[in-house]
C-alpha cells in the first residue's frame, strides 16, 4: 500500500480510527487540521499527557500516569498520539480560498479523501465529493457521520455517545430492571466505525486498481452500532417483545452462578461462569465446602438460577476474602471458567499474552520522545501491520509536516509556503 496517498480531514476518532489501519499498511495518509484554537482536534488536549520533563525510551517512565499536559501545547496528548501513529501532520485553513485551492491540488494527487464534519460542511466549502471527483475521477471520498449523509436525518449532527444511543447499544447496557441503563460508558461508536471504514476503503482501493473508477462511501455510525445490537432486533421482528438487560447474567442457559464478583483490595474483580453442576461442585470444594453452598437448592442447575439472587450474595461475601489472581488460577486448574477482570495497569504492566504478541509498540514522537501506542490486533503472514506506517514514528506535531508535503510533494517553494503562513493560509 506504499503508493496509496490519503487525504486525511478527520478528527476526534471514528475517521482517524480508520485512517490509521491503512497507516499501518504502509498508506501516505496526510493528516490536515487548522491552527485556530477552536479548529484544533480536541484530542490533543485531552488527558492524560505525556509530562514535560522526561522524553523516555522504550516505554513508561515513572510517574507517567500522573503526568500533566502544558497549556497550548497540543504535542503531548497521549489520546492523540494513539490515535495518529504513522501520519504527516500539515495546517490548513479550508475558510481561506487559496486554502481551499491547495486542498484542491492535494486531490488530484490522491487516491482517497476521508472526512467527519458535520454533514454538509464540506458542500459549503466547495469541497464536496461530486466537486473533488472533477478534479480526479478515481477518487475515493468516505464521509463518517453520526446518521450518515442522505435520509431523515442527515442534518443531524452528532458524536459518537449519540450514535451510541440512537443505535440502543446505550440502553441495552447495564442490570437488569428495575435499574436503570448503564449509560454509554466508553464510545465504542467511535471505534467500531473506524474499522468497518478501513475495510471499506481497503475495497475501494482494490476496486480503483481494477477499473480506475472511484466511490463515495456514505459511512454511518448509528448503522454499525444496529449492527453490534446482536440479535435485539431479530428478536422483536420474530416475537415482538422488547429487548431486556442482563446484566452479567446467562439469560438463555441455567448457567450460575455467572457473574463478576467482588475479590480482596480496592474494587478488585473475578469474572467466574458455572457451566454445569460438575464445576459447581469443584468450585465449592475449593472454597472449602461452606455451610451455604451444601443447600439442596443450590445442587442443581435449575435450582441456583431460581435462587440467583441469593447465590450471588453468598458467594460475593465468600470471593471478597480471596486474591484474584490466586483464585483464577487455582479455579481454571479445576476447570472452571474464571478470568480476572483486569485494570488498565494489568493489561499494560502485567498482561504475558500481550506482551507476547508485541501489542504495544514503541515509537519515536518530535516532542515527547519515544513511547507505546496500541498496536493492529491481527497477525498476518505475508503483509504484516506495521504500525506508525512506513515512517515508522509515532503521531505528528501540529503542522510538523508543511514543508515537506507542500513544497516536496505539492510543488511549492519555500518563498510562496512563507507567503501563504503570512496570509494565514498555511
Amino acid at each position: 500500500m506504499a503508493d496509496v496517498r490519503i487525504i486525511d480531514l478527520t478528527w476526534l476518532q471514528v475517521g482517524p480510527q480508520a485512517t490509521r489501519i491503512l497507516a499501518s499498511f504502509g498508506a501516505q495518509v496526510i493528516r490536515v487540521e487548522w491552527r485556530h484554537p477552536a479548529a484544533i482536534d480536541f484530542l490533543r488536549y485531552m488527558q492524560p499527557f505525556a509530562p514535560d520533563h522526561a522524553t523516555p525510551a522504550g516505554g513508561r517512565s515513572q510517574g507517567a500516569a500522573r503526568s500533566r499536559g502544558i497549556r497550548g501545547n497540543y504535542d503531548r496528548g497521549a489520546y492523540f498520539n494513539n490515535t495518529n501513529p504513522g501520519k504527516y501532520g500539515i495546517t490548513l485553513n479550508l475558510n481561506h480560498p487559496k486554502g481551499r485551492e491547495l486542498l484542491r491540488r492535494m486531490v488530484i494527487q490522491a487516491n482517497a479523501i476521508c472526512e467527519n464534519f458535520s454533514p454538509g460542511q464540506m458542500d459549503k466549502w466547495g469541497l464536496g465529493y461530486e466537486e473533488l471527483r472533477k478534479l480526479n475521477p478515481r477518487l475515493i471520498y468516505m464521509q463518517t457521520t453520526g446518521v450518515g449523509k442522505f435520509g431523515l436525518y442527515k442534518n443531524y449532527v452528532s458524536y459518537g455517545p449519540t450514535a451510541q444511543a440512537m443505535s440502543g447499544l446505550t440502553y441495552m447496557s447495564g442490570l437488569p430492571e428495575p435499574y436503570p441503563p448503564a449509560g454509554w460508558g466508553y464510545s465504542y461508536l467511535d471505534h467500531s466505525p473506524g474499522y468497518f471504514g478501513a475495510m471499506l476503503l481497503m475495497i475501494a482501493l482494490h476496486r480503483q486498481r481494477q477499473t480506475g473508477v472511484g466511490a463515495y462511501i456514505d459511512l454511518s455510525q448509528t448503522e454499525t452500532g444496529l449492527m453490534l445490537t446482536g440479535t435485539a432486533l431479530l428478536q422483536h421482528q420474530l416475537t415482538g417483545e422488547p429487548t431486556s438487560r442482563y446484566g452479567n447474567r446467562m439469560p438463555f442457559l441455567d448457567w450460575s452462578p455467572h457473574g463478576a464478583y467482588r475479590c480482596r483490595g480496592d474494587d478488585n474483580w473475578i469474572a467466574i461462569s458455572v457451566q454445569s453442576d460438575e464445576q459447581w461442585r469443584a468450585l465449592v470444594t475449593e472454597l472449602g465446602s461452606p455451610a451455604w453452598a451444601l443447600e439442596a437448592k443450590f445442587a442443581t442447575a435449575r435450582g441456583r438460577k431460581a435462587n440467583e439472587d441469593e447465590l450471588d450474595r453468598q458467594l460475593g461475601s465468600c470471593l471478597i476474602l480471596h486474591d484474584r489472581y490466586e483464585l483464577m488460577e487455582r479455579l481454571q486448574r479445576r476447570g472452571i471458567p474464571a478470568g480476572v477482570v483486569q485494570k488498565a495497569a494489568d493489561r499494560f504492566d502485567c498482561d504475558p499474552q500481550l506482551k507476547a504478541r508485541g501489542y504495544y509498540v514503541d515509537l519515536p514522537h518530535s516532542e515527547i520522545g519515544t513511547w507505546p501506542v496500541e498496536g493492529f490486533p491481527a497477525k498476518l503472514s505475508r503483509s504484516p501491520a506495521d504500525v506508525g506506517g512506513r515512517t515508522r514514528r509515532a503521531s505528528p506535531k501540529l503542522g510538523e509536516d508543511n514543508e515537506y508535503v507542500y513544497c516536496e510533494l505539492l510543488g511549492l517553494t519555500k518563498a510562496e509556503l512563507a507567503a501563504l503562513k503570512q496570509e494565514d493560509v498555511i
